[in-house]
């Protein structure tokens, strides 16, 4: 038994029909030139093999009178990993927009707590003769960096490599990983008061930075809990869920970087600001104040080759939008202002106070979720833009090359939005999902973003 940590168990307890909390990873492959008649067949029989999966993989989540109703990890003893991975083919004319429409009804489903958080498919159809691997799992289980280096660790960089394997599946050369004692967590519910316990010691000696850092934050740009203007992002969500996704070339992101000396992260939320910001015009509904985005900030490091683990670690930071700003430039110096200093004041916190406030900021942007609550009157935060590398290298499956990395994140009441930036060899992919109630026509966004990045070339 391995009892499920605060900030992961949040993703379980705050979870409904209306408001699932699973990710997803879209890879779009071509098969190699070489490929036979079968070759998707025994692609299909290494997805399932049953040999090597990784514990993360094969454990589902229970409460008991034994953690007082808490929330724990145990291995299913009836697993079987092919009921967790199924073959599905498009219907004609099998277009990248009917591969957008599955994915997005698939994301939809609520995962089954009966059994492991997880489930994939192999989408072939394709007309263009590529293929789809989606993988779809629970927040709970892991964040958008770990899941990176599940993905990542399984492939291969040289396209003649063979023996490549899915994230859920262990290279049986190399030894598996001891479990951090984060993941272990302990088994009774005196761990768990100990671990509580830990936490809130380790937060009142953090009191002093925590203090100073607010300091910075009530001074400078960063945007604060409820001072987000209220917007259709912001009200409740139905169960349907949209996804869009486009990719834009990474060189033109880091070009306006080094031109503007920011971050190739600050360029991409300056696009969505300026998507956001016609999104809403267009609508006539652009508010007179910014809005502003909740960025997780990783606690592991970005390293999407380090030790694939489980789990959440990360941080947040309030990031002013700049949406109320008419000249692209003076938007990307906003957010840049604005990141800077919410970086700086997360940096100034020790470990445990980070992941205690995250958890408290978690809590706050999950109130809405809570449907026997009124929404309060102002949203926490507008929505959420992350960030989650991959690498800057192709990669392989079996001679396969993924041509195309795709994010698609969870949103949530009061969140109908959320855009997640992935970078993957020469390209940035921005993955859009919404619910389509709130977020109509969610696909004109992409458009926006094509417009807001050459604004700011332009500059």
């Amino acid at each position: 038994m391995t009892l499920v940590p605060p900030q992961d168990a949040l993703f379980l307890l705050g979870e409904s029909r209306e408001n699932p909390t699973h990710v997803t990873a879209l890879q779009i492959l071509r098969p190699p030139a070489d490929a036979g008649e079968d070759w998707l067949d025994e692609l299909y029989a290494t997805l399932v093999d049953p040999t090597d999966v990784k514990s993360a993989f094969a454990r589902k989540p229970v409460r008991s009178l034994a953690t007082a109703g808490a929330w724990s990890w145990e291995p299913d003893e009836d697993f079987d990993v092919a009921s967790h991975v199924r073959r599905t083919a498009l219907p004609a004319p099998g277009r990248v927009r009917e591969l957008l429409e599955h994915v997005s009804a698939l994301h939809a489903r609520l995962l089954d707590r009966s059994r492991p958080l997880w489930e994939a498919e192999l989408v072939t159809g394709l007309a263009d003769g590529r293929f789809a691997l989606i993988t779809k799992l629970h927040h709970s289980l892991f964040d958008g960096i770990t899941l990176s280096r599940h993905i990542v660790s399984g492939l291969a960089f040289d396209p003649d490599t063979r023996g490549c394997r899915p994230p859920w599946r262990r290279n049986p050369q190399s030894r598996p990983h001891p479990s951090s004692g984060r993941e272990q967590g302990g088994g009774t519910v005196g761990d768990l008061i100990r671990g509580a316990a830990e936490m809130a010691g380790g937060v009142v000696g953090g009191l002093p930075a925590l203090a100073k850092a607010l300091a910075q934050v009530a001074t400078g740009d960063v945007g604060v809990a409820f001072q987000a203007p209220h917007t259709r992002f912001n009200d409740r969500l139905s169960g349907q869920r949209r996804f869009a996704g486009q990719s834009w070339a990474y060189a033109r992101l880091a070009d306006v970087a080094k031109r503007h000396e920011v971050t190739v992260n600050d360029v991409g939320l300056a696009m969505s600001s300026g998507a956001l910001r016609a999104y809403l015009d267009e609508l006539g509904e652009l508010p007179a104040s910014s809005l502003v985005a909740m960025v997780p900030v990783s606690l592991r490091g970005t390293d999407t080759r380090a030790e694939a683990t489980s789990g959440n670690s990360w941080g947040s930071v309030y990031c002013v939008l700049g949406t109320d700003l008419a000249d692209p430039a003076a938007r990307l110096a906003k957010v840049h202002a604005s990141m800077t200093q919410g970086k700086a004041a997360l940096r100034s916190l020790d470990p445990v106070t980070s992941v205690a406030l995250n958890v408290a900021t978690m809590g706050l942007a999950a109130l809405p979720t809570l449907r026997m609550l009124p929404m309060p009157p102002r949203p926490v935060v507008n929505l959420i833009i992350s960030n989650v590398p991959s690498t800057d290298e192709k990669q392989y499956f079996d001679g396969a090359e993924v041509t195309d990395n795709y994010p698609v994140s969870m949103v949530a009441d009061g969140q109908a939005l959320n855009i997640t930036l992935l970078r993957y060899a020469d390209q940035m992919a921005f993955g859009l999902t919404g619910c389509p109630r709130a977020v109509p026509h969610l696909q004109r966004l992409l458009g926006h973003l094509d417009t807001a990045l050459r604004e700011l070339e332009s500059i």
